[in-house]
């Protein structure tokens, strides 16, 4: 019976102080590595040329110690060999203990069948072209129109799967250049990350109704007079004004980012490019013909959301 019991505890001595590169457990984001260690003495120069000693710990399996020469047979995690002489090193020790902190990553969970309220804000920037054809009374224009619309953006929708959303949106303008700002119709999001980090990417498609007031300034005509043989001369050029209100439908596709919270919340930076589809422009107290516009429109939106 002493027989048994003195071989196994030989034995798991013996597995203990060979179990190199093995890693343990120690707390919930904690590993414990454990490795024979040999401190070397390492000489160095700095830039100045003054030479420095300091001791460093190579971390692998000590194979062998001759006592009587101090010679230390070691070998490193890479598997490479070494011999070190007394003099090379300053201590050794077996079974050192390392312990090693773990980043746990916990990946939130998505929406895939829920409702979404989103709430945020917008930043667009707006050129309408007007392509202006001069008559006898509208001589020139003043060129296209910009705008710089920064809104409330609000919506709601509903996942159908992690993949896709379609919900409604609308804006409500802090500041315009135009006046009776409206900007709103539907949003289509696709989702398509992997689903590996707690960031989701994802295309926004927007198709929506524009509305706003503008002011445009043309060159015209604004006197005549009647020569004898009844012929009619324009002679006098002012600057004119003219209010019109421009509707419009339009497309955006943009590319997002939207970082995932608890509770399947995220917080979303948008940058899209849109187009305009003008519908109607309707030119305010005329007191002739309107000007030969036909207005054209492109802009870009950048997007700061919170979604619930």
């Amino acid at each position: 019976m002493k027989a048994l019991i003195t071989t196994i505890t030989v034995i798991l001595i013996g597995t203990a102080l060979h179990a190199q590169n093995d890693s343990i457990p120690k707390g919930q984001n904690d590993i414990v590595e454990i490795y024979d260690v040999v401190a070397i003495y390492i000489e160095s120069t700095d830039n100045r040329g003054r030479t420095k000693n300091f001791v460093s710990e190579l971390k692998g399996e000590i194979l062998n110690y001759d006592k009587s020469t101090g010679v230390l047979t070691f070998k490193d995690r890479e598997g490479k060999m070494f011999s070190f002489e007394s003099y090379e090193y300053k201590y050794f020790e077996y079974n050192k203990e390392f312990t090693k902190k773990i980043k746990k990553f916990s990946l939130r969970p998505r929406k895939e069948t829920e409702f979404e309220i989103t709430t945020g804000w917008r930043a667009s920037l707006i050129y309408f072209d007007d392509n202006f054809s001069a008559d006898d009374y509208y001589l020139s224009s003043g060129g296209g129109i910009g705008d710089l619309p920064i809104s409330i953006f609000l919506g709601v929708g509903k996942y159908f799967g992690r993949e896709h959303y379609l919900g409604i949106n609308g804006e409500i303008a802090l500041h315009a250049y135009g006046k009776n700002y409206l900007n709103t119709g539907l949003r289509y999001c696709f989702q398509y990350d992997a689903n590996k980090l707690n960031v989701a990417f994802y295309l926004p498609i927007e198709l929506n109704y524009f509305s706003s007031i503008y002011e445009h300034s043309f060159q015209v005509n604004d006197s005549l007079m009647e020569t004898q043989n009844g012929s009619t001369v324009w002679k006098k050029i002012n600057n004119k004004d003219i209010e019109y209100s421009l509707s419009a439908m339009s497309i955006s596709l943009g590319q997002g980012f939207a970082f995932i919270m608890n509770n399947k919340h995220s917080l979303a930076l948008e940058l899209s490019v849109v187009k305009y589809f003008p519908l109607r422009t309707n030119f305010l107290n005329l007191d002739r013909e309107a000007p030969n516009t036909r207005f054209s429109g492109n802009g870009f939106r950048l997007s700061f959301i919170y979604n619930l």
